[in-house]
Order: C-alpha cells, then sequence, then structure tokens
C-alpha cells in the first residue's frame, strides 16, 4: 500500500472507497478520541446538503455507509453536487486543557481506499487535527495528507475555518477544590453573570465557568449592551473567549513581564453579587499571597482582594493598571469548615501569562506595557472602567 505524506496530493482513481483509522495506543484510548466527517462547498463553507457527521454516532449521509467492523465507506459519486471537498477531522472527547493531547496517542494510521498516511503524534500537544482532505478536480476526486492541529481544540477549528459544525460540551468539572461550578448551578429560563475585559476590538476574556450552560450572552458596560458568543473555552484553566460583533472602545494592557511577585499590590475589578451591590462595576485591593494554587498549581496565583460571586472573569491589575491575572475563585470554604478548619479571604486568580498563552491559541496578541511608575487606585478604576464588562448569561 502506498504511503501519503501530509501536504501530498494524489488522484482517487476508484470513487468507492474505506475509511479506517489504526494507532498502537487507539484501543486504549478509543474512548477519548471522536472523529467527524466534514462537507464542504466550492466556497469552503458547509455544504448544506451534507451536515457534519459525528463517525461514532454511524448516521447516514448521501454517499455514506458503514462496514459490519465500524469502517467508514464512502461513494464519491453519491455525493450531493454541492459537496466539493470532505475533511476528515479528529479531536479530543475532552476537549482542550484537560491533561490529555494527541501526543498520548503516539502515533495514528488512516488509510484510505489504497492509500496509507502515517501521522507522527509524539510532539503534538494539540486537541483537535484535520487528518486529510478528499475534493473534486476536474472530472474526478483528489486526496490530500493534511495533518493541520489546533490546540484549542475543535472549537478553534471551528472558529479558524468558520465552520458549522457540533462542539461537544466539556466535561463535568463541578466538583472540586476551588468550588463547585457548572451548568447544574442554572435551571433552564435562570439568569447569571460574570465579569470579563476586553483584550482586542471584538473579544472580551471571562471564566469558561461563568458561561458553562448558556444558552445567550450578553456583554453590558456603563455605555451599551451587546450580544455575544463563545469562540473558545478552557475548562481546564477556567478561561472562556467571547466574540462581539461591534467594534469595543478600549483593550486591556497586559504587562509584558511574565513574573509575578509575591506581595505586591493588585487591583481586582468586576461585578460581585449584581442586583444587590448595585448594577456598577466594584473596585477592591489587596496583593498577591502565594504564587500558586492548591496542590501547588503553577497556573494560578493567590490573592487577598476581597471577591465575591460575580466577579469571575475580571482582570487583577498590578500598581500601573496593568493586567497580571485573571478572577478564577475563591477557595470553598464550605468544604474546609466540615472538615473542621476556617479560612477567610482566600481567592485565586489565572497568570497572566496562562491567559497570554491562551489568546495565542486563536492568534489575539494583546497589548504589551512595561509599566511605569505606581498610580492611584482611582486613577486606575477610571481608566479601565473602559474596558471591563458585565457578562450577563441566560439558561
Amino acid at each position: 500500500m502506498p504511503d501519503l505524506a501530509p501536504g501530498q496530493r494524489v488522484s482517487i482513481d476508484k470513487p468507492r472507497l474505506e475509511l479506517m483509522l489504526e494507532g498502537p495506543r487507539l484501543a486504549s484510548l478509543q474512548s477519548e478520541i471522536g472523529s467527524m466527517l466534514v462537507g464542504l462547498d466550492s466556497a469552503r463553507r458547509s455544504a448544506a446538503s451534507f451536515a457534519a457527521l459525528e463517525l461514532g454516532a454511524r448516521e447516514l449521509r448521501p454517499g455514506v455507509t458503514f462496514g459490519d467492523s465500524g469502517e467508514l465507506r464512502l461513494d464519491l459519486d453519491a455525493l450531493p453536487p454541492d459537496v466539493d471537498r470532505l475533511l476528515l477531522i479528529l479531536f479530543l472527547q475532552r476537549g482542550p486543557g484537560q491533561g490529555l493531547s494527541f501526543r498520548d496517542f503516539e502515533s495514528l494510521t488512516a488509510t484510505f481506499g489504497d492509500w496509507r498516511l502515517n501521522l507522527d503524534l509524539t510532539n503534538r500537544g494539540e486537541a483537535a487535527l484535520i487528518v486529510a482532505e478528499i475534493y473534486r478536480r476536474d472530472s474526478g476526486w483528489r486526496l490530500a495528507g493534511n495533518g493541520q492541529g489546533f490546540v484549542g481544540g475543535l472549537a478553534a477549528l471551528k472558529s479558524a475555518l468558520s465552520l458549522d459544525i457540533p462542539v461537544p460540551a466539556p466535561p463535568d468539572r463541578r466538583h472540586g477544590p476551588y468550588g463547585d461550578r457548572g451548568p447544574d448551578r442554572h435551571p433552564p429560563g435562570s439568569s447569571f453573570s460574570g465579569s470579563g475585559f476586553a483584550v482586542d476590538p471584538h473579544h472580551i476574556l471571562t471564566n469558561a465557568h461563568v458561561v458553562d450552560g448558556a444558552c445567550k450572552i450578553d456583554a453590558a458596560s456603563d455605555r451599551f449592551t451587546a450580544p455575544a458568543e463563545v469562540v473558545l473555552s478552557d475548562p481546564r484553566n477556567d478561561i472562556a473567549l467571547l466574540r462581539i460583533e461591534r467594534d469595543l472602545p478600549a483593550s486591556a494592557r497586559f504587562r509584558s513581564a511574565i513574573d509575578i511577585h509575591l506581595g505586591e499590590d493588585v487591583i481586582v475589578l468586576g461585578f460581585p453579587l449584581q442586583g444587590l451591590l448595585g448594577s456598577g462595576p466594584q473596585a477592591t485591593g489587596g496583593n498577591v499571597s502565594a504564587l500558586c494554587g492548591i496542590g501547588n498549581d503553577t497556573s494560578v496565583m493567590q490573592f487577598s482582594a476581597p471577591i465575591a460571586s460575580g466577579n469571575s472573569g475580571g482582570p487583577i491589575l498590578d500598581q500601573s493598571g496593568l493586567v497580571v491575572g485573571q478572577v478564577h475563585s475563591s477557595l470553598n470554604i464550605d468544604r474546609l469548615r466540615e472538615g473542621g478548619s476556617n479560612a477567610e479571604n482566600i481567592n485565586f486568580g489565572v497568570k497572566g501569562a496562562v491567559v497570554r498563552s491562551f489568546l495565542a491559541t486563536m492568534g489575539i496578541e494583546p497589548q504589551l506595557d512595561p509599566g511605569g511608575p505606581s498610580r492611584t487606585r482611582a486613577d486606575i478604576v477610571r481608566e479601565a472602567r473602559a474596558f471591563i464588562y458585565r457578562i450577563q448569561c441566560q439558561a
């Protein structure tokens, strides 16, 4: 069987072919991987006559059947005429940032009829891959090895290619030492809120748990309210990126140095306890009290500035008004008390370096600033009001 290299294009002589997937660790990790066949039209948009097919569901599409052993069988001549291209996509069921990436599979081999594509995954940290493409050329079909990966998983692939494909819900992370979070907190029709801040003219950062379970999301400022949609969510680091169609007036600036100093003063902004403390933003001050979280989690820092429900997703600013982190959560005090311990005002934030790595996944480069002399808290808050938002959600 001839090998197909990533980037290589070959003619398909037979219109009927079988697609199979093999790998040394595929059997043990089979439940972790999903596969999808996506049909595109000549404009590289999702074909109207060919809804994206999750292969594990073994649904039928024109020109698509399954063999007794689960192999996918394609009859290219039977595809609808608006299907100009097929993409074979692999993705991790957990989504990105859940302790598993394609490197854990070591290698995968995909066979397309008479052709075999070998993918070395030993250095691949992505959560979604375009394995190959089958596309029309003149009066026939061609096969191209691809191998393009997306660290941000299926949601990042969907956004980058502007595809209409389903994205599985993130895994259940409702219970943990940082508090109980998740969709089961919000019965259908209920409203809930958090905080966020603009990172460029069309994107706002918030926490993943803020928008979990939301059917409708709005971003509200002192001047306007606009609908928002989730373009990428990282449940592991609890970060979500929202897109706004209208132009946003200002963006937060990040401190260019990634170091965070134990004991340095910080300011936290957000919209806690909406309906009780009023609808405007609240500002509190404190300091960085630890450089890691529970279990020596180095992706987060601990700070002492008081926060409450609704602060989640807001910025943590240094004394120059630059972002050094994002509010994440508070310690689960109730569970500590159940165990006979007590603690107050132990709060956690995602470090700015982790947030910047998340943004880089989407090709977003936030404004960086080396910082300067310390400013008054009033001046910093006055400036920050232009880029912070209340994230309003409805289940």
